[in-house]
Formats: C-alpha cells, structure tokens, sequence
C-alpha cells in the first residue's frame, strides 16, 4: 500500500532536530530526599544558634537532646522521601506505608514531648532576658506559645518553599498528599531544632505552639503542591 499522506517540508524538519535538546532525567526519590538534608540542617542549626540551647540540657541528657532531635530529623527526611516517591507514578508507595510513616511522626513528637516534660517538667522560662520580661512570661505564658508558634512556622514555611521549588516539576497523581508530607518534613525538621531551643517543657506548649506550626507547614505543603499541578496542567493542556 502506497502512503501518499502528505510530507513535512524539509526545512521543518532541519528546525525540529536543530532544536531538540537532552532531558536531563529526574532524580531518584533517594537522591532528592538527601538534596534537602543539608537545607534543613542549616536552617535548624541557624534556629539554634540564634535562640541558643534551653538550660536543662544536662538534666535532659544527650538521649533526650540531641538522641530525640535526630530521630525527628531522620523521619522529617523519610517523609520527603515518600512525597518524592509521589512524585513518580510508578514509584509510589502504597497508602498504609505513606499513613504508618505520617502516624509514626505524630507519636514520636507526642513520645518525645511527654519523655521531656516527665524528665524536666518546666513550666517556666529558663531563659536568659532581664526580670520583667521573664516575669511577664511567667504570668502570661501564652506570649511564649505565641512566640514559639509563629517563629517555628515562619522557619518552616521557607523549608516548604525550597521544598516546593525542588518538586515544582512534579508529576504527583496526589499533589494534595506529596505537598502535605514534605509539608510534615519541614515542620518536623524545624521542630528537631526548636525543641532543644525552646525553655518551655509543658505539653500544652510542645503540642500547642509547635504542634501547631508542624500542621501549619503540613496544610502549606499541601496548598502548595495543589497549585503547582494545576499550573502544570494548564500547561500541559496548552501544548
């Protein structure tokens, strides 16, 4: 059978393959997940620095200071590591893997606040600022979950931004869900290093302020991947 469809010019084609370029292939779930550990780690060891380390860490012990902290951190980067596997279709996990590891870091921040307070049950602010001010925070302790709430959450939000800019190429079939787990990831990084900063051992503090933030990064992630698939889909559909 003859084709006698129609040829494309020869300059067309001479100007198709001019303008062909390698694809650089996307990273593997493992290798983005380590891309972001250096990320997080400066961002929390600034948190630290800056704050400076809570008085009771010879009470705490290093098992509940740095030992809980990296436990944390460790997890925050599990978690990335699952929305990246959310990131490739045909690399994403099954949902009980993706809920076992969302419950496992909502128990180990519960776990570890509990162990805390239990250790060192301080209701006061161990820091170091004149008499007033400490005073002031001891009467009105909201002022500290304030405080604590919106520093942990601002410091997370520019982890899930970085993060967002890393999977703005996402192909996530569940946006909602990878967004919301390196979401979880930044907030629980940043926590890793607020927790040994922060003075206060109550669990209304812990789960309230930080426990907040940690959602609040979760709900941003979240949001955030929603709106890059879309942009990604209208750009699709325009080609």
């Amino acid at each position: 059978m003859i084709d006698r469809s129609p040829k494309p010019p020869e300059a067309l084609m001479r100007a198709i393959a001019q303008d062909l370029r390698p694809v650089k292939p996307s990273p593997q779930p493992l290798e983005l997940a380590l891309r972001m550990i250096p990320l997080a780690l400066l961002v929390s060891s600034v948190i630290l620095l800056a704050l400076g380390p809570r008085q009771d860490l010879s009470v705490l012990g290093p098992f509940l200071t740095w030992g809980a902290s990296a436990a944390q951190f460790m997890l925050a980067i599990a978690l990335i590591w699952i929305a990246a596997h959310e990131s490739i279709p045909a690399g994403r996990l099954p949902r009980q893997i993706v809920y076992a590891a969302t419950v496992a870091g909502f128990l180990v921040v519960v776990f570890v606040t509990l162990l805390t307070f239990s250790t060192s049950p301080v209701s006061a602010p161990l820091v170091r600022v004149p008499p007033k001010i400490n005073e002031l925070l001891h009467d009105s302790p909201w002022i500290m979950g304030f405080g604590c709430g919106i520093g942990s959450t601002l410091a997370g939000g520019i982890l899930v931004l970085f993060f967002s800019a890393m999977f703005r190429n996402s192909l996530a079939t569940r946006p909602t869900m990878a967004g919301s787990l390196y979401g979880a990831g930044a907030g629980l990084a940043i926590n890793a290093g607020w927790r040994i900063a922060c003075p206060f051992s109550t669990p209304w503090h812990a789960l309230g302020a930080h426990g907040a933030a940690i959602i609040a990064t979760v709900v941003l992630g979240a949001l955030i991947g929603r709106i890059l698939n879309r942009r990604l889909s209208i750009g699709r559909r325009r080609f």
